[in-house]
């Protein structure tokens, strides 16, 4: 007797890419160290960091200018002493409920001024150590009881210790494009090498050692007609192949979910093919900065 097809066998549905181009934004208050400020987050050099001071807790609260749809939240580079039980209480704001986040805090947000959602128990890291490489990565995703646009973000740390610090290169606030039809199979996911290997005229190896980057591509083979004009397309005529956007293969929660998190720029040829009458193809190929 014939079974069920396979892609029926798990009951699941492969999730979805998210492509995320960042807002941007200002701070309104940090704990900072001097020389390591926060405002250094809104800026896309790895290496240049946000870094709090050393103490139980950790606060950033940024300010968009006005009130716009946020559904993802990301922080690249992440590294310090930062314990695995350490968490992130994530609250979001609308201009009319203010900055304050001192008022009353409720679920959906409320409507008054004061009033503000909030999400405890946001694991900072998920996966792998984020003391070592400068790799780590916050990933969160907008509760379905949340207001539709906020303008201020705030992002508190807690569990840290005495003695423990906080890092971070770059933040990501965004609304997700999620296209109806995933990347197809055969993406590719390698190393850019900057450095070199030469040989002198006896043979002698001389090597210029680099940092290796991640490069990822992906062919969305099978996107609809209004995917392309009111989303895609537009968002290449804005970056081009000289601003960044951030990517998440699989958003799942998964203990390797960091490393499907990419923040670079497009590589190479930046065009979509009207592929058949109702499927257009587009291939994203980036290099990731952290």
């Amino acid at each position: 007797m014939r079974g069920p097809p396979p892609s029926s066998c798990s009951g699941k549905r492969v999730a979805n890419a998210l492509i995320i181009e960042p807002y941007g934004f200002s701070i309104a208050r940090a704990d900072q160290l001097q020389g390591c400020p926060a405002s250094n987050l809104a800026n896309d050099y790895r290496g240049v960091i946000w870094r709090a001071p050393p103490g139980n807790t950790a606060s950033l609260v940024v300010d968009l200018g006005d009130d716009r749809p946020v559904d993802v939240v990301m922080l690249f580079g992440l590294a310090g002493n930062v314990p695995a039980t350490a968490s992130v209480i994530m609250a979001g704001a609308t201009s009319v409920q203010g900055p304050g986040f001192d008022g009353q805090s409720v679920r959906d947000g409320g409507s008054g001024p004061g009033s503000f959602s909030v999400e405890t128990g946001v694991a900072p890291f998920a996966g792998s150590d984020p003391t070592s490489p400068g790799n780590g990565v916050l990933f969160w995703r907008k509760p379905s009881d949340w207001p539709a646009n906020i303008r201020y973000l705030s992002l508190y740390a807690t569990g840290l210790t005495a003695t423990g610090y906080l890092i971070a290169s770059r933040l990501v606030i965004g609304q997700a494009i999620v296209l109806e039809r995933n990347f197809s199979f055969g993406a590719e996911f390698g190393v850019k090498d900057l450095g070199a290997v030469e040989f002198s005229r006896r043979g002698v190896l001389l090597r210029n050692r680099g940092a290796k980057l991640r490069t990822m591509s992906l062919t969305f083979s099978s996107l609809r007609r209004d995917e392309v004009e009111q989303l895609t397309a537009p968002l290449l005529q804005r970056i081009g192949n000289t601003d960044c956007v951030a990517l998440v293969t699989d958003p799942a929660p998964h203990a390797q979910r960091q490393s499907r998190c990419y923040f670079g720029p497009l590589v190479g040829d930046l065009g979509q093919t009207w592929r058949r009458a109702n499927a257009w193809e587009a291939k994203i190929n980036m290099v990731s900065l952290f």
